[in-house]
């Protein structure tokens, strides 16, 4: 049984901790992460952007109002736009000196297919979207870093390219995948990414030189049996029998033919079957996810579905087994090294994790890292989280707080990496 966590209210412009009872002003903020000051100025910006931002939500491969938002910024900024034909997401890009290697930034637009529980003034007001991922809070690090680098370009020591991508959330939808495929990361040398974590503490930063996230597949099962009244089950196939059998099957495939020191799991999240009570189903759909830690068991799972298919339809059912995802996102050592120094040069060597786990969630960033000449790119998860202001969630949760102050320790970071 898992107990309640507390979350901060709003109240008259005041955040309220229900844990600690403690107030403090949303627009007040003391630079104790060691921000540069002319980064510092930018605060207000960066609050008011998230906060803009947070209000529009949008699904993946719909983000029509966010692209626009964010397009219209860095427009204003002076970056040379890129736009995709039939797509949200787009590239701007800074160059200072053809000479310089490019490197690239990308941040993901799109919001989640859930309501948005905040209530705030901020809160989103597109109902049945909200943005419980916090993509929200990595566009503004990049609109933010992106408005400092066009306002102090003799810094620079690289060209820049940051990449609004649509669609990470549904892997459904062509996302990163796509962008690349059109040609958003032509010419870029390195490419990095975060992605924020509000069960970390601000000011902390997580992230290793190596498997950062899990090769993962969204799949979908269809069972076609045949429908006979419940009495005489024997004039039938029934579907849903069928269907949970298979997904019985499943995890006896993670448990018997993968390597037992490889993490995996085969999950179920959607099961839909049958229409009366007093007759067998002649169709089902299930839907759920496969997740693993290396290449060679993700094909060990993904192959298993022929099997599964095969022995359904040996027993008389027309079934199907699809399945749709992402690589692993691994990071590159050399990349690794980059963001670890980039962070050590103002936060403290105890709130850098270079060592931290990967997580068990999938990334499209992963595409994007392949995309490169030798692989060079890596992301990291930025804290977004203060156990003293009630905020301590996690991705996905409901309702969805970050720390405003996490927003200009991430475009520290890549303004950091990018004047190096």
């Amino acid at each position: 049984m898992t107990g309640f966590r507390s979350y901060p209210r709003l109240h008259q412009g005041f955040f309220i901790s229900t844990q600690t009872g403690f107030s403090y002003g949303v627009n007040v903020m003391t630079n104790k992460y060691n921000i540069s000051e002319k980064l510092f100025a930018l605060e207000a910006f960066s609050k008011k952007t998230r906060q803009d931002l947070h209000k529009i939500p949008e699904l993946s491969g719909e983000e029509y109002k966010t692209s626009k938002y964010c397009r219209e910024l860095m427009e204003s900024f002076g970056y040379t736009i890129r736009q995709f034909e039939g797509y949200t997401g787009f590239t701007a890009e800074l160059t200072v000196n053809p000479a310089y290697r490019l490197i690239a930034y990308r941040t993901d637009i799109d919001g989640l297919e859930m309501p948005d529980m905040t209530c705030n003034e901020h809160s989103s007001v597109h109902e049945g979207c909200a943005h419980n991922c916090g993509h929200d809070t990595h566009m503004t690090i990049a609109l933010t870093a992106a408005k400092y680098l066009s306002e102090h370009r003799d810094e620079l020591t690289h060209n820049v390219r940051f990449i609004f991508q649509m669609a990470e959330e549904d892997m459904r939808v062509p996302g990163a995948d796509k962008m690349v495929e059109m040609g958003c990361m032509d010419g870029v040398d390195e490419v990095y990414g975060l992605h924020n974590d509000a069960a970390i503490e601000t000011g902390c930063i997580r992230f290793n030189a190596g498997v950062m996230s899990s090769y993962g597949s969204a799949w979908t099962l269809d069972v076609h049996g045949v429908s006979a009244h419940g009495s005489t089950p024997h004039k039938g196939l029934d579907a849903i029998r069928e269907a949970t059998r298979i997904i019985d099957y499943m995890d006896y495939i993670v448990a018997k033919k993968t390597d037992p020191f490889s993490p995996a799991v085969f999950g179920c999240g959607m099961i839909n079957g049958g229409t009366i009570p007093n007759a067998l189903a002649d169709y089902v759909q299930a839907r759920g996810t496969i997740r693993s830690m290396d290449e060679e068991t993700d094909k060990i799972l993904k192959a298993s579905f022929k099997e599964i298919v095969a022995r359904s339809e040996a027993g008389g059912f027309k079934t199907t087994l699809e399945a749709c995802g992402y690589p692993a996102v691994i990071n590159h050592p050399q990349a690794a090294d980059v963001i670890k120094n980039a962070a050590a040069a103002f936060l403290p060597a105890e709130n850098i994790d270079s060592n931290g786990k990967p997580m068990t969630g999938s990334e499209d960033f992963s595409y994007m890292i392949n995309a490169t000449k030798d692989k060079l790119g890596a992301m990291y998860f930025l804290g977004s989280g203060n156990k003293a202001k009630g905020i301590n969630n996690y991705l996905h949760a409901n309702p969805y707080f970050v720390d405003d102050d996490c927003l200009l320790i991430g475009a520290q970071i890549f303004i950091n990496i990018a004047t190096r």
